[in-house]
């Protein structure tokens, strides 16, 4: 059976103690307790959507190219703003 290889962006991070692993294309996240964890179950989460979407016939999402950033910004905040945290 021949077979097509699609790549989706994955956005990791920590929440209190899991790992939450994000798909925004698919809209889909799964979690675990480690990095490694996540990854493994988003992919299985990503293989049963996509499923999911041939049986219903729905358009599959493009993939994600490797044009792809994630950074964080540092910013000051006057300590005498209440936050919500």
């Amino acid at each position: 059976m021949e077979t097509t290889v699609f790549k989706y962006n994955i956005i990791i991070r920590r929440d209190k103690k899991d790992f939450i692993a994000d798909v925004p294309t698919l809209g889909i996240s799964d979690f675990g307790k480690t990095v490694e964890e996540a990854k493994k179950n988003v992919r299985e989460a990503i293989k049963c959507h996509i499923e999911g979407l041939i049986k219903t016939q729905t358009e599959i999402p493009a993939p994600d190219t490797e044009d792809f950033f994630v950074s964080n910004a540092e910013i000051n905040i006057s300590k005498s703003i209440r936050l919500a945290f």
